[in-house]
C-alpha cells in the first residue's frame, strides 16, 4: 500500500473510530473508485462524494480532517491538535494479568508503525501441499481441501505478526495472493469473468479463519460496546427508493450532445415525443420517427433521471412516456450498459437454466425442505409448458432464503393495472405482478415501481424472460438500489445471468429482516454478496466436472 493510502486510512480511523472494518474497506474502495490517487486529491472531495457510504456529519468530519491534515500527511485526532502516532481502541475492563498479557502480545491495534506489516508479509508457499503447488505451476484451480490448507497456514503466519488481523489487512493479503496466481485463486464466473475485485472470497476465508481462532481468546478480540439487551435495531423510518451511482454502466451520463443538436432542439424533440404518445399511445412506438427521436434524446433522458433533485418514476413517465414501452426501455439499457439484455437473458437461461436445475436435482439431500418443495413443484408442472426462467428464479430465491413476494406479486389473470393498484399493496421498489393462479404457470405480467404499474405485457411474445429483463433493467435505468429482501437473487441475476461484475454491491440498505427471528437487524456491509459468490463457485466446480 502506498504511503498516501496509509495516511488516508489513518485519518479515517482517527476521525471516525466508530466505523466497522467492513465500512472502512468499503469507504477506501469508494475513494479509490472515484479517482483518489494521491494526497493532493483530497482537497477536491465534496460531501456528495461520501454521502453514499457514510452519514452527512461523518462526511463533514472527514473532509475537515483531510483539509486540516496537510493532504493526509498526519493523523488528526478530534480531541487534540497535536499529531499522534497511535490508534486508541476502547476495550472492556480486564484484570492486571490480562493487561500485562495485552501489552506483550503482538496486537495490531497499537502503534501505527506496526500497521505496515502487510506490505512485507510473505505467504509461506513452501508449507503448502505439493498438489496445490502443482496447480499454481499449471495455472489451474486447486481443490477446496488444498485451498483451505493454504488459508490455515497463511493465517497462522499472519497471526505471528498480528493476533487479530482486520478485514482490510486480510484483504491486502488476499489481493497479493490473487495478483500472484489469478488463474488459481481469483473469483470468477463460469464464463471466466472476474467477480467484483476478484479476491473477496479469499479475504472472507482468511478473516473467518482469524475469527474462528480468536473465538475463545478474549485478549486478542477487538471488542465493541455492547448494545443494551432490550434495544431493537429498527430503521428510523421506512427506507425510500434510493439513487445510486453509475454502478456497472458505461454511458451513465453523456458529456456531449448529439452532433448538430442543442438543448433547445432536444427539448423540442421531447415535446414531439409526448405529442405522438398523447395521440397514438404505446402503438406509436412502431413509428421510425419515434425510434429516431428516442435515440437522439438519450442524453436528455439521462439528465432527467440523474438530475438533482431527481424526478419520481411517475414524473419521468409523464415527461418520457415512450421510455416505459418495453422496446425503448431495452434500447435505453443497451445504451447505458452496452448489453442487449433480453437477448443475453435468453441465451443464459437456454445455456445455464437446465444445468442449474440439474445442479439442485442431483444433490437433493443437501437442500432445505423449502428448496425440495420448489423442486417438486417444478417437476410436477414441467408438462404444462412452464417457463424455465421462472423456475430458475423461484428456485434461487428459495435457496437464498428470500420470500417470493420480494420480487413477485400474484393477481387475478383478468386484473387491469387499475385493479392491481387498487387491490394490491404495491411497494416502492420494483415488483413483477404475475397474472394467474400461480407464479410458475402465469403467462401475463406487469411491472410496478413506486406503487404504480408502469409497464405491462401486451404481446404474446412478452413472456417471463421479457418481464425479468424489464424488471432488472429498471434498477439500472432509474438508478435504484436493490431491495435488501431480494438482494441475493438480484445480484445472482446481475452476476450469473447478465454478467455485470463491478467491485461493489448495488444493495446498500443498512437494515434487513432476519431470516431466523423475523426482526429488523443491521446488515453487514460487503463489497460482494458472499451467498452469491459461494453459489457461483460451487456451481462452476460442479459444471466443470459434469459437462
Amino acid at each position: 500500500m502506498d504511503g498516501w493510502q496509509d495516511d488516508m486510512e489513518s485519518i479515517i480511523k482517527g476521525t471516525l473510530a466508530h466505523l466497522s472494518e467492513e465500512k472502512l474497506t468499503c469507504l477506501l474502495e469508494h475513494l479509490s473508485n472515484i479517482g483518489i490517487r494521491a494526497s493532493d486529491d483530497f482537497r477536491f472531495l465534496a460531501e456528495d462524494d461520501l454521502k453514499q457510504i457514510i452519514s452527512l456529519i461523518d462526511s463533514r468530519k472527514l473532509l475537515h480532517a483531510f483539509n486540516n491534515g496537510g493532504g493526509g500527511t498526519q493523523l488528526s485526532q478530534p480531541s487534540d491538535n497535536a499529531a499522534s502516532d497511535t490508534i486508541t481502541l476502547t476495550l472492556t475492563p480486564v484484570t492486571e494479568l490480562e493487561v500485562s498479557s495485552v501489552m506483550t502480545s503482538p496486537q495490531c491495534s497499537v502503534p501505527l508503525q506496526n500497521q505496515t506489516w502487510t506490505s512485507t508479509f510473505k505467504i509461506p508457499w513452501e508449507k503448502t501441499r505439493p498438489t496445490l503447488q502443482r496447480c499454481l505451476s499449471q495455472n489451474t484451480i486447486p481443490e477446496d481441501t488444498d485451498r483451505r490448507h493454504m488459508v490455515r497456514i497463511t493465517v497462522d503466519a499472519m497471526r505471528e505478526k498480528c493476533l487479530n488481523p482486520t478485514w482490510s489487512q486480510c484483504t491486502v493479503i488476499a489481493k497479493s495472493v490473487v495478483d500472484k496466481s489469478p488463474d488459481s485463486f481469483e473469483d470468477r464466473t463460469d464464463e471466466g469473468d472476474r467477480m467484483g475485485n476478484g479476491y473477496f472470497t479469499l479475504s472472507s476465508q482468511l478473516k473467518n479463519r482469524v475469527d474462528n481462532l480468536n473465538r475463545n481468546n478474549t485478549l486478542a478480540r477487538l471488542r465493541k460496546p455492547k448494545r443494551p439487551a432490550d434495544t431493537d435495531v429498527h430503521p428510523a423510518q421506512p427506507e425510500k427508493v434510493a439513487k445510486t451511482d453509475s454502478y456497472g454502466c458505461i454511458n451513465w451520463q453523456p458529456s456531449q450532445l448529439p452532433e448538430g443538436e442543442t438543448i433547445d432542439s432536444l427539448h423540442h424533440k421531447k415535446e414531439e415525443l409526448k405529442l405522438i404518445f398523447s395521440q397514438e399511445g404505446p402503438s406509436g412506438a412502431d413509428r421510425v420517427r419515434v425510434n429516431d427521436l428516442m435515440v437522439l434524446t438519450y442524453a436528455s433522458q439521462r439528465s432527467a433521471i440523474n438530475g438533482t433533485p431527481s424526478l419520481s418514476v411517475h414524473e419521468l413517465k409523464r415527461e418520457w412516456p415512450f421510455l416505459f414501452v418495453k422496446k425503448f426501455l431495452m434500447q435505453h439499457f443497451t445504451s447505458l450498459t452496452g448489453i442487449e439484455l433480453d437477448e443475453r437473458l435468453r441465451e443464459c437461461i437456454a445455456g445455464k437454466g437446465r444445468r442449474v436445475l440439474q445442479f439442485f436435482k442431483t444433490q437433493l439431500l443437501r437442500w432445505t425442505k423449502e428448496v425440495k418443495t420448489v423442486l417438486a413443484d417444478i417437476e410436477r408442472l414441467q408438462g404444462e409448458n412452464m417457463d424455465s426462467t421462472i423456475a430458475v428464479i423461484l428456485l434461487m430465491m428459495t435457496f437464498f432464503r428470500e420470500k417470493d413476494d420480494a420480487i413477485f406479486l400474484l393477481a387475478d389473470v383478468t386484473s387491469t393495472h387499475a385493479d392491481a393498484e387498487a387491490q394490491l399493496s404495491l411497494p416502492t421498489t420494483p415488483r413483477i405482478i404475475m397474472l394467474g393462479d400461480s407464479i410458475l404457470t402465469s403467462k401475463k405480467w406487469m411491472l410496478c415501481v413506486e406503487g404504480k404499474v408502469v409497464i405491462q405485457s401486451v404481446n404474446p411474445q412478452d413472456d417471463f424472460t421479457s418481464a425479468l429483463a424489464v424488471f432488472f433493467a429498471s434498477f439500472y435505468i432509474f438508478n435504484l438500489e436493490y431491495q435488501a429482501e431480494a438482494a441475493s437473487t438480484l445480484e445472482f441475476i446481475q452476476r450469473f445471468l447478465v454478467r455485470i461484475n463491478p467491485e461493489n454491491t448495488k444493495c446498500r440498505a443498512k437494515f434487513q429482516q432476519s431470516h431466523n427471528s423475523g426482526r429488523m437487524v443491521q446488515r453487514k456491509s460487503r463489497a460482494l454478496n458472499p451467498h452469491v459468490a459461494n453459489f457461483i463457485k460451487e456451481f462452476t466446480n460442479y459444471d466443470w466436472q459434469n459437462y
